[in-house]
């Protein structure tokens, strides 16, 4: 083998090696992007249901009168707006990472499929005989725990 063959055949190593290590690299980033948006999608999740719980507080406030109600009911109303700009900021930046696929999307349909298979569940719960019978205990419906004649002469 003379010079030329044997670089030709480590340049073609060494090429096929880094074509090998540039996959690698390309698979392990799309992992991370995937990570990364979920990571976001969480934090969407979380800054959402925050949102939601102040509004909560914001609508169970009583009658604004004081100056020190109003003061309670904007501190309140801000922290609601600051947890809706983060979940705006996570939803922009999901999107750099992949305009086509998103985390968050994809999260908010199984959290609704879910909430869907969770009340159907408590559906057929409600048909379940031994739930009926309970429920009739409670109101004084249900004869056969009724006290008995003797237990009432008692």
């Amino acid at each position: 083998m003379d010079i030329s063959e044997i670089l030709s055949l480590s340049v073609g190593v060494i090429g096929t090696a880094i074509a090998i290590y540039q996959a690698a690299i390309i698979r392990e980033g799309s992992k991370r992007k995937r990570e990364i948006q979920y990571v976001l999608a969480g934090i969407n999740n979380a800054a959402l249901q925050k949102q939601i719980s102040w509004q909560n507080q914001i609508t169970t406030l009583p009658e604004l009168e004081t100056p020190a109600d109003w003061e309670m009911a904007r501190s309140l109303m801000r922290a609601r707006d600051d947890f809706q700009e983060i979940a705006s900021l996570t939803i922009a930046l999901e999107g750099t990472i992949d305009v086509d696929t998103s985390a968050i999307q994809s999260m908010m349909e199984k959290s609704i499929a879910i909430t869907k298979q969770n009340n159907e569940l408590q559906a057929e719960g409600l048909k379940n005989p031994t739930l009926a019978s309970n429920n009739g205990a409670a109101v004084g419906t249900n004869k056969s725990i009724q006290p008995t004649p003797a237990a009432q002469a008692d």
